[in-house]
């Protein structure tokens, strides 16, 4: 059986290769293991796909569908680009079609959810099976510049630590990579933060989730203190604002500092691409990619 992935865009191909799937769209992958689904907002089981000129031609297209419903169904339609409609439209007509054939419309508790996925021009059509997989219970208190736990789970496997690393992050904000990196089985975790309430958010919701972390109150030049030459893991989500001095300071800062203590693969993001400007004694791989509508800047160091 396949499954389409709704991930991250930008983000695809690293997704694509965990899972050993296909990149299909912009934000698309599909794959055939349950597995390992932290990647995805949100899944459906595949059934077909085809490109349409308009909204008629669409609603045409769909009626040839076979769905395979199991009890009542509701329709359910995701939509992406510029179109003369509505996602509800499609809902509502390709209801009425399925009402008229027999099918038994529940709006509360449907035991099958029909799911539409219209890209631009092309049209994904599948059952749903899983939704807001991106939300965790133990995020309780949030950073202004959080990242969900999609994102999280996604760098911390493109930085592929061993477990039995030391895994730090250095502005770990509410603590949402400390605690994924501490689910995915990471025995030594440490988050740093020079801001009290970000320290105070973090222990909270890493005790919601059992979490063994140790997050501590202090800047980037704590991590000497802390630790040897080359022995931690750094997987971070960068503070960024467009055009701070202060935070251009902050980045010189931390790459001086990271650079004696971290070993391995340094996965790095942010809202600000000027972080790159400062990773001159490391390799970098660069990558953009989107969280909502917003840019933001993968940087992978060696």
């Amino acid at each position: 059986m396949e499954y389409i992935g709704i991930c991250v865009k930008g983000l695809e191909k690293f997704v694509s290769k965990f899972v050993k799937g296909k990149m299909i769209d912009k934000g698309r992958v599909i794959f055939n293991d349950l597995k390992d689904i932290k990647y995805f907002e949100g899944i459906y089981e595949y059934l077909t796909d085809f490109k349409f000129k308009n909204f008629d031609d669409l609603i045409e297209k769909i009626k040839d569908v076979k769905f395979n419903i199991k009890g009542t169904f509701l329709v359910r339609c995701n939509r992406e680009g510029e179109h003369e409609f509505r996602s509800l439209e499609v809902e509502r007509t390709l209801g009425e079609v399925l009402f008229k054939k027999g099918f038994k419309v529940s709006l509360k508790t449907p035991e099958t959810i029909i799911f539409i996925d219209i890209i631009e021009n092309k049209c994904y059509c599948g059952i749903l099976k899983f939704s807001d997989l991106c939300k965790r219970d133990y995020r309780v208190k949030l950073h202004n510049q959080s990242i969900n736990g999609c994102i999280a789970y996604t760098i911390l496997k493109i930085a592929n630590i061993n477990l039995n690393e030391i895994l730090v992050d250095p502005f770990c904000k509410d603590g949402t990579i400390c605690i994924e990196a501490f689910l995915m089985g990471c025995k030594r975790v440490y988050g740093l933060d020079s801001n009290k309430n970000s320290i105070i958010s973090s222990r909270l919701n890493a005790n919601i989730a059992n979490a063994n972390i140790e997050f501590i109150e202090g800047d980037v030049g704590w991590l000497e203190t802390k630790f040897k030459e080359k022995e931690v893991r750094i997987v971070s989500s960068l503070p960024f604002s467009r055009h701070s001095k202060e935070v251009l300071n902050l980045y010189k800062e931390f790459f001086k500092e990271i650079k004696g203590v971290a070993k391995g693969k340094i996965v790095l993001i942010s809202g600000n691409d000027k972080f790159y400007d400062y990773c001159k004694d490391f390799k970098v791989i660069k990558k953009k990619f989107m969280i909502g509508k917003m840019d933001y800047y993968l940087g992978i160091l060696r």
